[in-house]
């Protein structure tokens, strides 16, 4: 091997050694956040440069399948769900047996606030059959069966080097198993 494939072969073993101990740093958690408490986390200001990421709904709906299995729930996947009102709706996760849906609202506003959690409007993209983009139907009273979650709730933040202090990813992703469980029990309580 010649000295310049030497070189260039340590250059990216370096740069992947660096990236992945990054991404670890970032991904410790704090035992002490959870869904009651991580807004107090937000970390606005700062000597250090801090990034705010949302989960998105490819990370966030394998999670909830995850946690509805360990509660025992058989789940399906994006299920097409007509509404009283004979709209249809796509649930991301769908329990048959205790008819129970789950959608998971997509957007984010630009800072996290506790009061966003309060909300329980779900927004549905809709095409039209040429492919082109239909109009988005906003739904603001969805039955107590279909659980919303939206995406601005599960943030996180990350910084170049380890901070305990920050929501971390997975933080975000066991707040949002805690959510699931909580909204779960509540509706099996009914």
């Amino acid at each position: 091997m010649s000295s310049l494939h030497f070189k260039i072969m340590i250059f990216w073993v370096l740069i992947f050694s660096f990236t992945n101990s990054n991404s670890q740093i970032n991904e410790s958690s704090n035992p002490k956040i959870n869904a009651e408490n991580y807004y107090d986390y937000y970390q606005s200001v700062g000597t250090e440069i801090t990034t705010t990421s949302w989960l998105k709904r490819n990370e966030a709906v394998p999670v909830i399948i995850d946690e509805l299995e360990k509660l025992g729930f058989e789940t399906k996947q994006y299920i097409l769900f007509e509404l009283e009102n004979e709209d249809e709706i796509i649930l991301d996760v769908y329990n048959r047996k205790y008819d129970i849906g789950i959608v998971f609202n997509t957007g984010h506003l630009a800072f996290p606030n506790k009061a966003q959690r309060n909300t329980r409007v779900f927004n549905q993209k809709k095409f039209k059959i040429t492919g082109r983009l239909g109009r988005r139907k906003v739904y603001k009273d969805l039955p107590k069966n279909i659980i919303v979650i939206q995406e601005t709730w599960y943030w996180y933040q990350t910084q170049s080097k380890l901070n305990q202090k920050l929501v971390s990813k997975t933080t975000a992703k066991l707040i949002l198993r805690e959510d699931v469980r909580n909204r779960i029990a509540e509706l099996l309580r009914k």
